[in-house]
């Protein structure tokens, strides 16, 4: 079963974006490396254009 099959509201890519932000972010500031979540979400939006266009690997999640 993938991932976005389990929970629905991983098809929605905002919704999508906000928890795997939320998440980055909590898990750096754990190990205090602080960064804010304004730059992980240019970072997320950076990676999902270059994997749409073909220069990275996508990988699917399981």
């Amino acid at each position: 079963m993938k991932l976005h099959e389990r929970y629905s509201k991983f098809r929605d890519p905002v919704a999508l974006k906000a928890s795997v932000v939320r998440s980055v972010y909590a898990s750096m500031a754990l190990e205090n490396q602080q960064v804010s979540q304004e730059r992980l979400g240019k970072l997320y939006d950076q990676q999902c254009r270059k994997t749409s266009s073909g220069q990275g690997e996508r990988r699917e999640l399981v």
